[in-house]
């Protein structure tokens, strides 16, 4: 496939400051994912909860091929979501075709997802597996109010 995008890297950079009692804490860290030719940024919309709690809104697939609203799965180098509101938390929910893992995302914050997969143990006896993500899902917090989140993917 001839094409003119010259693949590029990301460097991420997170930089930690903190001070108390005159003493600063603290640490900055880059990463780099190199030949990236592919970026998505977007700010949607995310669904209440509802009065079920079962409203999810997809955010992002990952599968064999670059599709709508899905990246392929084998070229995934980085994932940032950011949840916009000023009052309600961003219920962010990873699955893997089989089971969930979900990550509670403060408004304000910001949840990276570094890689495209990892375990979490969810008993004492069981590991969750998520070397295979295959969709990225988000609610509000909120019974009534939908919130607004931007993200960031980039893939080779």
């Amino acid at each position: 496939m001839a094409t003119t995008i010259v693949p590029a890297n990301l460097n991420v950079t997170i930089s930690e400051s903190y001070e108390i009692n005159g003493v600063t804490y603290g640490n900055s860290l880059t990463k780099t994912y190199a030949n990236n030719g592919q970026v998505s940024q977007r700010v949607m919309n995310i669904a209440s909860l509802g009065g079920s709690g079962t409203a999810w809104t997809s955010i992002l697939a990952l599968g064999a091929a670059d599709a709508q609203g899905q990246v392929k799965k084998t070229d995934y180098k980085y994932f940032r979501i950011t949840n916009l509101d000023t009052v309600n938390t961003l219920n962010l929910r990873i699955y893997n075709g089989t089971e969930y893992m979900a990550f509670e995302v403060a408004f304000g914050s910001t949840f990276l997802l570094q890689d495209p997969g990892t375990d979490s143990p969810a008993t004492a006896t069981t590991v969750i597996a998520f070397s295979d993500i295959t969709l990225i899902a988000g609610q509000s917090s909120s019974a009534e109010a939908g919130i607004d989140v931007e993200f960031l993917i980039v893939t080779a």
